[in-house]
């Protein structure tokens, strides 16, 4: 049997995480959650973790409604993070499953 395609998101919200947890999985996804960078960033690079080394990671931020702070566009040129793309809150269900796609098929990860 082969495995759902995997995505790891970063947010602190647990009542937001699980609801976007309920969108990706009803769409089979396998759903990963990290409170924070510096756990995300272990998840790519601990040999424990291994397994997590190639699955994308989607940060979702309100930090510019919040802070005036944005994230940049393309998420690599943010070297404090290890996000492969980053999406402001409110997220829409459409534009998330559009983006965690394109996340799976652009780097050929499951």
């Amino acid at each position: 049997m082969e495995r759902a395609p995997r995505i790891l998101m970063v947010d602190d919200d647990d009542d937001f995480s699980r609801g976007i947890q309920l969108i990706l999985e009803s769409r089979g996804y396998e759903f990963h959650r990290a409170e924070g960078f510096s756990f995300a960033q272990s998840m790519r690079t601990k040999p424990s973790h291994a397994a997590f080394a190639e699955v994308p990671i989607l940060t979702l931020t309100d930090m510019r409604s919040q802070k005036g702070f944005a994230f940049p566009k393309p998420p690599h040129q943010a070297v404090f993070t290890p996000a492969d793309d980053f999406l402001e809150k409110p997220v829409d269900a459409k534009v998330l499953l559009k983006t965690v796609a394109g996340l799976l098929r652009g780097a050929d990860r499951t």
